[in-house]
């Protein structure tokens, strides 16, 4: 457990100390800051924070994939990759210490957000249980971020390639699987049962409507069992591609 950790400490290093970590940093505070500014601090208006928690995801599908697209693409790319299968770390082991290291990072990503809910305070009184919850929330749509993130750029050690492919993906679930229902509801008839399917298959499976209930205050299983088992999924197939990377 203690290597797991020390290569976790040495891929949130990795993250703190690159240029990408700190570009990452002043794109999710400049995009936060606008919701804040245009969505939240309004005068006459309730000190209410959650449209900014709300629409995080629409930022951090496009710096999630960036933040994530060296951590394995590098190593195979420099060779150490070799080096860490070597190593007493198992494949698994290596996929949870990467994961752990990345999501060290974004916790400090989202953690710098608390500077506006500061500022909320001092001229509102918000309630703060939306707040903890949303903090939940965004937490675990991270982990599933993250996760798909470590999935392509396990497949790749071309970065741009891997960061790109993990922006078709969340793009998918944050924008176009919750969009794209609706234009099907206008063409879904009694007889086209096949398409009611894949309208609420879309929809199921569409970021947003997942984090509605937690900038409301409310922890709700189904949403806590998506963000968990997502991840839970792509841990495991970064796994596989470790696994059958080792014997090619």
């Amino acid at each position: 457990m203690s290597q797991i950790f020390t290569l976790a400490k040495r891929e949130l290093g990795g993250l703190f100390y690159s240029p990408i970590g700190y570009i990452v940093l002043a794109l999710y505070l400049l995009f936060v800051g606008l919701l804040f500014s245009l969505m939240v601090l309004r005068p006459g208006q309730i000190a209410d924070p959650g449209p900014m928690f709300l629409w995080n995801h629409l930022i951090l599908i496009f710096l999630v994939p960036f933040m994530t697209m060296a951590i394995f693409s590098e190593e195979y790319r420099s060779g150490r990759i070799e080096t860490l299968r070597t190593s007493p770390l198992g494949e698994m082991s290596i996929v949870l210490g990467k994961f752990l290291g990345a999501m060290g990072f974004y916790l400090g990503l989202i953690g710098s957000s608390l500077a506006f809910v500061i500022i909320l305070s001092f001229f509102g009184r918000p309630d703060y249980m939306p707040v903890l919850t949303s903090y939940l929330g965004l937490v675990l749509m991270g982990g599933l971020m993250v996760s798909i993130g470590l999935f392509f750029s396990a497949c790749t050690q071309h970065q741009v390639l891997a960061a790109m492919s993990s922006c078709i993906v969340l793009v998918a679930l944050g924008i176009l699987f919750q969009f794209i229902p609706q234009f099907l509801t206008a063409f879904i008839r009694h007889s086209w049962s096949w398409l009611a399917v894949v309208k609420h298959t879309m929809s199921y499976l569409a970021i947003e409507p997942h984090m509605v209930d937690f900038s409301r205050g409310i922890i709700a299983t189904q949403n806590v069992v998506f963000f968990l088992s997502g991840t839970l999924l792509f841990l495991f197939l970064t796994y596989v591609v470790l696994e059958t990377r080792k014997w090619r």
